[in-house]
């Protein structure tokens, strides 16, 4: 019987693996290879959130388990542990070393690590023991948004890098979604990550509003007033507003002046927004390039910091000054 069982496992396991996100062919191909070997190493998916690398793992740990990833969740031989934005700890490590002590019902013990770049040093020397083991029976793959994990977790691991989507593969993304217009705006507010798609289109008609007040402003001051940032505690001050998507108003901004830069490159400031598809007002002749690059920097600082998990209102106030001082 238990031949049987084993002979399935391989044979399941070289079934070729279904794949569950758009592009990142390249990062597909590796995983599938992962899932064929006889002993696999931990594994680190790396890359922005919204690029499918929890669906990935899912389809990698239904392989190694030989089971629909419709059944995964109930699997006795699956673990899966997602602290969200919190950190994980030391208490939360112990925990997926008690459960690697039990041997598994089937081929192996699969632990699924959710924001692995948001732990601790110590929780992660804690798994070394665990990981350095690959005849053991547990296999972890870990979840990461930025390349944060120690150098002596990553050398035990195989890392697969998920990349943002090329502009036509975006295009391609967005059109089968049937969205036909202002694709090149969604998918910036989206960083070319497709999978926040759903979680964006909420906010893209106020988004959408800012932008266009931003491209008609007259002063750099103007700013102030499209932000509210004028009147104390103003209900309608940009960040309380826009505090839970914060990162795709983060890249509206990117976007815009991004765009900016794209265009004074090409021409004069003064016939900028003559003989193009989209009118940017008096914008191109409020700032030069070189106080396009200043703010383009701040931006680009203000998304490290917010990934970060460390942002305050007052870090969009100061976004919102260098934006008018064009400091970086």
């Amino acid at each position: 019987m238990m031949m049987i069982l084993a002979i399935t496992f391989i044979f399941l396991r070289r079934l070729k693996m279904e794949k569950t996100f758009w592009g990142n062919d390249a990062a597909y191909n590796n995983l599938v290879n992962y899932v064929r070997m006889e002993h696999p190493a931990p594994l680190i998916l790396l890359g922005k959130r919204g690029l499918g690398k929890k669906e990935a793992a899912l389809s990698v740990a239904s392989q190694i388990l030989a089971t629909g990833k419709e059944k995964i969740h109930s699997s006795g031989d699956f673990f899966i542990l997602d602290k969200g934005r919190d950190p994980v700890r030391v208490e939360d490590v112990l925990g997926i070393l008690e459960k690697s002590t039990v041997a598994p019902l089937g081929n192996a013990n699969v632990f699924l690590v959710c924001h692995a770049d948001r732990m601790n040093v110590q929780a992660q020397n804690k798994l070394l023991k665990l990981l350095e083991d690959r005849n053991s029976g547990n296999i972890v793959i870990f979840l990461c948004d930025q390349d944060m994990m120690i150098d002596t977790v990553k050398s035990r691991c195989m890392t697969v890098e998920f990349l943002p989507l090329s502009d036509f593969e975006m295009e391609d993304f967005l059109a089968a979604k049937g969205i036909d217009c202002d694709r090149s705006f969604i998918a910036h507010l989206c960083g070319n990550c497709p999978f926040l798609l759903e979680e964006i289109m909420p906010h893209y008609p106020s988004l959408k509003n800012i932008y266009e007040d931003m491209k008609g402003i007259k002063r750099r001051e103007d700013l102030l007033g499209i932000f509210h940032l004028v009147q104390e505690k103003d209900p309608a001050e940009f960040y309380s507003l826009h505090a839970d998507h914060y990162a795709s108003a983060l890249q509206m901004f990117q976007h815009l002046f991004y765009s900016l830069i794209s265009l004074m490159l090409h021409m004069a400031p003064e016939t900028a927004s003559k003989g193009t598809g989209e009118d940017f007002g008096s914008l191109p002749g409020l700032f030069t390039l070189p106080e396009l690059h200043a703010v383009c920097t701040s931006i680009a600082a203000h998304q490290r910091r917010w990934q970060a998990g460390s942002y305050t209102k007052n870090d969009f106030f100061d976004l919102a000054r260098e934006m008018i001082l064009c400091r970086s």
